[in-house]
């Protein structure tokens, strides 16, 4: 956004600078006459033309003609009864003066009123700025002066000249009313600066190329061979319409069929009065606002709009920018200058585009500057100093890491043991490795792997079976192949995050299980094996008379001994095998337990077991049995290690989100080095016997349930054992 703003900014500066300084008038100009060209508006039948034509002259002989002839035109065009004549004819000397005026003043005599042009001479007599030389007396005195644009077009007429006195157009002149209307909407004439200004500029309503009006030759008038009929109540314009005589000017429908004749321009112009057609310039500020709202217009549609529809849009703007300003010249006489309009739409698309591509390239190359190297060996690529190859070169050596990264992926998703398919967010399996095509075959689908695991009643497999955070997919399952497969999956996101599915692993843990089993069977067949034998020594001292009382106890403690290390080993491999069946606890109650359990073994040493908070309730989530008997190891240890007549604690508190329960006794405490590998197996802090084992089955138990266990001692002064559960089993219990 912030770039469009910036590109509609300086194309708003740029048409206010073009249409402030004028600087698109010739295509202006331009636009305006091919217009012109393309209209067609019905020729003028009250404006006839009589014309010096080649023809007149080769019949009635050449240039000038006597003012005799002249006088016999103004005669015979009188007679016909026209509404008035506008003869664009200078006469030279007092005779010829007379005659014509002699001719105009008959045809004022019947109501034929005769304009003539005064000649205007630039720069005047004794330092006039102009000198006007009036026509023959009785005619109504105008000016025919042609105004050319600067390219040397005629587009426009002045409707007067204002110098000593004010000279409206012959065009205006013979017009009627309608003339007379026009110059009376002039501003007052102002004699006094003696300058020679133009008033009333007026734009031409051409009816076509030259010879668009009707014309006849003065020779035929002065034959008599036109018609009275043709004449009468028309307006007679005669002029020098021959090649090489009188001036031929370029306008603006020149294009079609060449030069016009001063004469023809001026007929243009009285007929434009008469039918009261006015051609006007909106002006430049209305323009200045068409080409901002349009040049606005084109900004958003290439901003909202897909690149190929924005084109169409633009275009369409630029054609119904032409129809408008057209059809306004055709309907209402208004003619909206479109150049600004125009240039601001076929600029604004480049210089978006022009923007666009220059933002885009710099955010490809930085870019690419980032994904050029992903630290793997690659064949590098010449890179060009051109800008536009660098970043094609660039761009194609990316490409080609990308294409590395894939195989890459491709060999590392194929190398995976475990059968592994990734899942589109639709659901469709969109890649897999050998393990998984042997698993499921070659046409990897949702089916297949339904048909796999077709004996564990599960959901189909697919996109909603995915998504469900309790998804019944998550787990081990048995296989039609016989195996047992744990099935995990987590999701695969793009750079922002967003889900695009799922990669799923189905790793084989069958040699897993059959090494569980075995474990298993060898640690009952172990402690099989190892009770049984120490039971029967322990019948058989008993049985046997004989032994020496020392020899006997020696064997019992041994036996125990053997047995109990039995027992400590199948405990610790069963907290260690993890996968505990969990429930709701109470930790006071397990720890009042453990006391009761211990209380015989205290009381015959004379030690007192004092409790701290156990009479309230301490909810947690653990298994009771694990947990009770790593209470009673650790208190069972304290009881042992303590003095005689002594004193063991036992305290359960919470410890901001962890239950924390403390036993300590007053013993010979443990050094720091022992303290290192108290937990550790086969490891004892002290000399009064055991295997080693018990501290290690309360460290699992506590691993096993996301806590933990230490030892703080001071050697000779007692030590303190704690186990920790977690924060999480009070929220669970909470929740």
């Amino acid at each position: 956004m912030r770039e469009w703003l910036l590109v509609l900014t300086l194309m708003s500066f740029a048409v206010l600078a073009f249409d402030n300084s004028r600087a698109l008038t010739r295509l202006d100009q331009a636009i305006y006459d091919a217009t012109l060209q393309i209209i067609s508006v019905p020729s003028s039948q009250d404006v006839l033309i009589v014309g010096i034509d080649d023809a007149s002259l080769a019949e009635l002989g050449p240039w000038p003609w006597p003012a005799s002839r002249h006088g016999a035109a103004i005669d015979a065009l009188a007679k016909a009864g026209p509404r008035a004549i506008g003869y664009e004819v200078m006469f030279d000397g007092k005779v010829a003066s007379d005659v014509v005026s002699a001719a105009v003043l008959r045809a004022r005599a019947v109501g034929v009123p005769v304009a003539m042009p005064v000649r205007i001479r630039v720069p005047g007599t004794n330092g006039r700025g102009h000198d006007a030389e009036l026509p023959p007396e009785g005619a109504l005195a105008g000016h025919s002066t042609v105004r050319q644009d600067i390219d040397g077009v005629v587009r426009r007429l002045d409707l007067a000249l204002d110098g000593d006195q004010r000279w409206p157009h012959i065009s205006a002149l013979v017009a009627g009313p309608m003339g007379d209307a026009a110059i009376a909407g002039l501003p007052p004439h102002d004699a006094t600066n003696g300058r020679l200004e133009r008033r009333g500029e007026r734009m031409l309503g051409f009816r076509g190329p030259a010879g668009s009006f009707q014309a006849v030759p003065i020779s035929a008038v002065l034959a008599g061979e036109v018609p009275e009929e043709f004449i009468k109540g028309r307006v007679i314009l005669v002029g020098v319409t021959a090649a090489g005589l009188g001036a031929q000017f370029s306008t603006a429908v020149s294009g079609r069929g060449g030069p016009m004749s001063g004469v023809e321009i001026d007929a243009t112009l009285a007929a434009d009065l008469i039918e009261g057609r006015v051609i006007q310039a909106t002006g430049p500020g209305r323009s200045l606002a068409l080409a901002l709202v349009l040049l606005w217009l084109v900004m958003v549609g290439m901003l909202i709009l897909r690149p190929g529809v924005a084109g169409l849009f633009g275009f369409g703007l630029m054609v119904l920018l032409l129809l408008l300003a057209a059809a306004g010249l055709v309907l209402t006489g208004r003619w909206a200058e479109p150049a600004a309009a125009a240039v601001a739409l076929l600029a604004a698309p480049p210089v978006w585009a022009w923007r666009r591509l220059v933002v885009v390239n710099d955010w490809m190359t930085r870019e690419l500057n980032t994904l050029g190297d992903f630290g793997l060996p690659h064949r590098r690529r010449f890179i060009a100093s051109d800008p536009v190859t660098r970043t094609t070169e660039m761009l194609a050596a990316t490409i080609d890491r990308v294409e590395e990264l894939r195989r890459l992926a491709d060999a590392a998703l194929r190398g995976l043991p475990d059968a592994t398919v990734l899942v589109s967010e639709g659901g469709a399996i969109v890649a897999a490795n050998a393990a998984a095509e042997e698993l499921f075959g070659p046409e990897l689908h949702g089916g297949a792997v339904d048909a796999a695991f077709a004996d564990n009643d599960l959901p189909p497999f697919g996109a909603r079976a995915l998504a469900d955070p309790d998804s019944p997919w998550r787990g081990e399952f048995t296989a039609k192949d016989g195996t047992a497969r744990e099935v995990r999956f987590t999701p695969w996101r793009d750079a922002d995050g967003a889900p695009l599915g799922w990669i799923v692993r189905f790793a084989d843990i069958s040699a897993l299980r059959r090494a569980e089993a075995a474990r298993e069977e060898a640690l009952q067949l172990l402690t099989h094996d190892m009770r049984a034998p120490q039971a029967s020594i322990l019948a058989l001292v008993d049985r046997t008379t004989g032994l020496p009382t020392e020899t006997a106890e020696r064997l019992r403690q041994l036996a125990r001994r053997t047995i109990s290390l039995a027992d400590g080993y199948l405990q610790l491999a069963r907290a260690d095998a993890g996968g505990y069946a969990m429930g709701e606890i109470d930790l006071a109650a397990i720890a009042t337990e453990a006391v009761d359990e211990l209380w015989p073994l205290a009381t015959a040493r004379g030690i007192r077991i004092v409790g701290d908070g156990l009479e309230a309730e301490s909810m947690a989530w653990g298994n009771h049995g694990l947990l009770l008997r790593a209470v009673i190891n650790l208190l069972g240890n304290a009881v042992k290690f303590a003095p005689a007549d002594s004193v063991v604690g036992v305290r359960l508190q919470a410890d901001a989100q962890d239950w924390r329960l403390d036993i300590s006794d007053a013993g010979p405490g443990v050094s720091v080095e022992i303290q290192a590998q108290l937990f550790n197996r086969f490891r004892t802090g002290g000399d009064a016997g055991g295997v080693g084992l018990g501290l290690a089955f309360v460290k699992a138990v506590a691993d096993g349930h996301g806590g933990y266990a230490l030892c703080t001692s001071v050697p000779g002064e007692g030590a303190t054992f704690s186990l920790y559960l977690p924060g999480t089993a009070r929220s669970a219990v909470a929740a």
